[in-house]
């Protein structure tokens, strides 16, 4: 795109190059020419806010609108001097992840104002006061004050009703030129410095409280009629009085760390200390006792302050990562906002599309609904969640469970993070299960170990960051392999379908790093980059004594042949996927998956005289798993003469021998779980990805066929559960 002095024609208002034709406009304006010789990305934000002058001098509603529409595309480029003027040229996605500037669709953005201002009050006293502490471009104020206008609030009063913070100038400029465009279209004639006064620079997480220190926004003085109020409740860690009527947000979703790729490996000198001091900041100030903690991600934070922002019977609507239901690092906030009976929707989302522009699908959207502030009586609130929603404006009812810190401590007693059921009767199945038998490792307050009846350890494999430097890029004396995630599949460790590895490793190295396990002759990992999206989730294999990268975790227990039979079954990795939600299935979800104990299986397997149901399992299991000469030490731990050569004949039938043994697996670990026939049928139902797949291949879920038809067999036809 061209700038002034170009030949082109300006772009047309409606269409997408205009917000690009108007900052290169602004770009050469002569109060800018300083800047043309420094900062690139200040030259463009400081183009931005004379956009905005020049559109609100102008008169130019669209060219506004396109700003604030743009805003996070124009983050992605700078103004360059060229042959035929200035142009706008691409610089990638870092400065625009640094800042968050993600702008909420403006159908989701509805969404958000409903639910946090489902109506206003009778009594006279006016809107509510309604904030959004990190506004951007200004889509959720905009939508607030739509949803004001719906209500049959005045206009004067929806736009004195509207408060935003954010700590990009050049963000609030474009907000606050949006909110005044608005106001023009409703028929006022707003006042630009007050709309100014409530519209700040700021950051909304850093700065001081009555009861905390700090550098940044100061909340109070900022708005000292919302939350400085003589004799109104106080926050207890903040020490704010009053609170907000509604709280609409959509925060930064990002890291407080430098990501080297996002810069092309040349991040700015000094943001890597900023990033550092600021998270030293909220870790230290004691605004955020419930996020303010490890590694920090800048939304658990930003939800921390929409709460305590909060009026005691004020609203939010938030969309925030999915992480906030399954992260541990999100526990303790929606532990607290359970027991204050604040939460009161979470609802995890499944589109069509990407919500967000640049953002893929498989990165999980939540919404969440808070309907108190921390201080003040706690409602009798039960949280009402539903997952997998397609549409954040029409949520399906028959879908929608209730979640309170019993389930919560019930599903996931270590982590305490929420479960993701896909519906009551999956709510029924799972706590049901979990109420039958122990999980794999159970952890007090402290993280220590109290229970674990397998005797499962994690064992970390090699860093592919940290240890690149041992990584060789070609095979030679004394050199293994190097599994990856990719490598790998269910009960298959060349089943990931990808070429051959990349790296290959020292052997000290390998034996040094894993001594204890490869003394049994053969390794076991996990896939943990893996989604429910996928046709399966919990994918556990056998590997060759070799190298293994962090993204295959592996596993050790003193009888690891019968728990890999155990989790590779499908009902217990649908029993994964009710914790699991992102792209990481972190040892920590693995550890609350509920199984039988080893026990469970030394007892006479009633379909095999003569045998117990451990044997028959472990033979099911050597003929479930792909073979090679690699795997001796494996074929060996199982007992068996030799590598298993497999059933004769073409692939398909080998195929389908591996497919009728993983169905048995899946039936036994269904039986002893105490599902019944039922219940296995709604496990089966839930895999909708498996199910496309082989309608697509063969025309009929041919899974749920065998594992039906191995689940009658075990049971005589008879429909019975094993346990109670």
């Amino acid at each position: 795109m061209r700038g002034s002095g170009a030949a082109d024609p300006a772009p047309k208002p409606q269409s997408a190059g205009y917000a690009t034709h108007l900052l290169l406009a602004a770009a050469g304006d002569l109060r800018l020419r300083p800047l043309r010789t420094g900062d690139p990305h200040a030259w463009r934000d400081a183009a931005i806010v004379v956009a905005v002058e020049e559109a609100l001098r102008g008169g130019d509603a669209d060219g506004i609108s396109a700003l604030a529409a743009g805003f996070g595309a124009l983050l992605r480029t700078v103004p360059a001097e060229g042959p035929g003027g200035l142009a706008a040229v691409g610089v990638g996605i870092a400065e625009r992840r640094r800042r968050g500037a993600f702008s909420t669709p403006a159908g989701l953005a509805a969404v958000l104002a409903a639910h946090a201002l489902p109506t206003v009050p009778g009594d006279g006293a006016g809107p509510p006061s309604v904030v959004d502490p990190a506004c951007g471009p200004g889509a959720l104020l905009v939508a607030g004050f739509e949803r004001l206008l719906a209500l049959g609030v005045p206009a004067a009063a929806a736009l004195a009703a509207l408060h935003g913070a954010d700590a990009d100038p050049a963000a609030v400029a474009v907000c606050r030129a949006a909110l005044l465009v608005r106001a023009r279209a409703a028929g006022l004639t707003p006042d630009p410095d007050d709309v100014a006064r409530r519209i700040v620079v700021g950051d909304a997480l850093m700065g001081p409280s009555p009861r905390c220190p700090g550098q940044g926004l100061a909340w109070h003085e900022a708005f000292p009629a919302v939350l400085a109020v003589p004799h109104a409740p106080e926050e207890p860690v903040t020490g704010w009085r009053g609170g907000f009527g509604a709280v609409l947000a959509n925060p930064p979703w990002e890291r407080l760390k430098v990501t080297r790729k996002d810069w092309d490996g040349a991040p700015p000198a000094s943001l890597r200390a900023d990033l550092a001091a600021g998270a030293r900041t909220l870790r230290d100030a004691g605004r955020h006792p419930l996020t303010g903690a490890g590694e920090l991600n800048a939304y658990l934070p930003f939800v921390e302050t929409c709460w305590r922002l909060l009026a005691p019977d004020g609203r939010a609507g938030i969309v925030v990562p999915a992480g906030i239901a399954s992260d541990r690092s999100s526990s303790a906030l929606l532990r607290a906002l359970l027991d204050a009976g604040a939460l009161e929707r979470l609802h995890l989302l499944d589109p069509p599309e990407p919500l967000f522009d640049g953002v893929s699908r498989r990165m999980g959207v939540a919404v969440v609904v808070l309907g108190a502030g921390p201080h003040g009586t706690r409602p009798e609130r039960v949280a009402q969640v539903c997952v997998g929603v397609v549409d954040p404006g029409d949520v399906p009812a028959e879908r929608t469970w209730r979640l309170d810190g019993d389930v919560l401590r019930l599903v996931n007693p270590n982590s305490t993070t929420a479960p993701l059921f896909g519906g009551v009767r999956d709510a029924e199945i799972v706590t049901a299960v979990h109420r039958r038998h122990p999980i794999l490792v159970r952890r007090d307050a402290n993280g220590t170990v109290v229970d674990n009846p397998w005797d499962l350890r994690l064992v970390t494999p090699l860093h592919m960051t940290r240890d690149a430097r041992h990584f060789a890029p070609r095979p030679g004396p004394g050199l293994l392999p190097l599994w990856e995630a990719k490598h790998a599949g269910l009960l298959d460790h060349h089943g990931g379908g990808t070429p051959p590895h990349r790296y290959w490793v020292p052997e000290d190295i390998v034996r040094g790093r894993f001594g204890d396990l490869i003394g049994r002759g053969w390794l076991a990992g996990y896939r943990n980059v893996t989604t429910t999206d996928s046709a399966r989730t919990l994918l556990p294999t056998a590997l060759p004594v070799a190298a293994v990268g962090n993204s295959l975790p592996l596993l050790s227990a003193p009888r690891l042949p019968l728990l890999l039979a155990v989790l590779a079954s499908l009902p217990v990795d649908y029993l994964v996927r009710q914790k699991h939600a992102g792209a990481n299935l972190n040892f920590f979800k693995l550890e609350q998956v509920p199984v039988p104990p080893p026990s469970a299986y030394d007892v006479p397997a009633p379909w095999a005289p003569g045998r117990t149901i451990d044997r028959w399992v472990l033979d099911r299991l050597a003929a479930a798993h792909a073979w090679d000469d690699d795997l001796a030490g494996f074929a060996a731990e199982l007992g068996l003469p030799g590598v298993p050569a497999g059933p004769a004949g073409p692939a398909e039938a080998r195929a389908e021998a591996r497919a009728e043994a993983r169905a048995d697996l899946d039936a036994v670990n269904a039986l002893l779980l105490g599902m019944s026939r039922a219940d296995l049928e709604r496990v089966l139902a839930t895999f909708g990805a498996l199910a496309a797949r082989e309608e697509r291949t063969v025309g009929r879920y041919v899974t749920a066929e065998r594992e039906l038809s191995a689940y009658d067999h075990l049971l005589g036809g008879s429909g019975r559960t094993v346990c109670a």
